[in-house]
């Protein structure tokens, strides 16, 4: 009969435990199983810093524009659309450490040095959406005036008020990212070309 007691009574302490830290969990909004790995986050942030850091390519806006370019002729123009997408942002393949958090007496600190804004896909235009308005070209003719189309196209991409807001876009998506990460301040300083 004791045996019986004593067995009832440690399943009932058992239970009485689980249901504390169900309880307490539910309360600090932390999974149970989290409560006995303090390690944690440090962990989940150092997987998500290495997945940061192998991220080489990072587009903050971009462009859709169309060009028209006419080549005059004595016998007739040739006139065609260039239609154009350009992805603006960085990349971050040839810097070293260009990201670094650092615990300084429990203050956690991200400090970015990011690579100028550039364009990131070269061949922004679409071959296959090219319209013809009027007139004909031969090859030679069609290489001209699609380098001309992309030299124009190219220069308003990457025009300041555009570099000016692909910054900023980029500034509070590391900004909010790295507060996700429970650093208290963010750091950022551009790389000049």
């Amino acid at each position: 009969m004791n045996k019986v007691k004593l067995i009832f009574s440690a399943i009932v302490a058992v239970v009485i435990i689980i249901v504390g830290i169900c309880v307490y969990s539910w309360i600090k909004g932390v999974p149970a199983f989290e409560l006995f790995h303090q390690d944690n986050k440090m962990e989940r942030t150092a997987t998500i810093l290495r997945s940061i850091t192998n991220t080489h390519r990072w587009v903050f806006l971009t462009i859709e524009d169309e060009e028209v370019v006419v080549n005059e002729h004595t016998f007739g123009n040739v006139a065609k659309i260039y239609p154009s997408y350009y992805e603006l942002g960085i990349d971050v393949s040839d810097s070293l450490k260009w990201v670094e958090i650092q615990d300084n007496n429990g203050v956690r600190v991200a400090s970015l040095h990011l690579p100028p804004i550039k364009i990131l896909n070269e061949n922004g235009i679409d071959d296959t959406k090219v319209k013809n308005i009027y007139g004909d070209a031969d090859d030679k003719e069609k290489i001209e005036m699609q380098k001309k189309a992309e030299f124009k196209l190219k220069r308003r991409a990457m025009s300041g008020a555009n570099i000016k807001q692909a910054k900023k876009t980029a500034e509070d998506h590391f900004r909010n990212l790295f507060t996700v990460l429970e650093c208290d301040s963010v750091d950022i300083k551009w790389q000049s070309k």
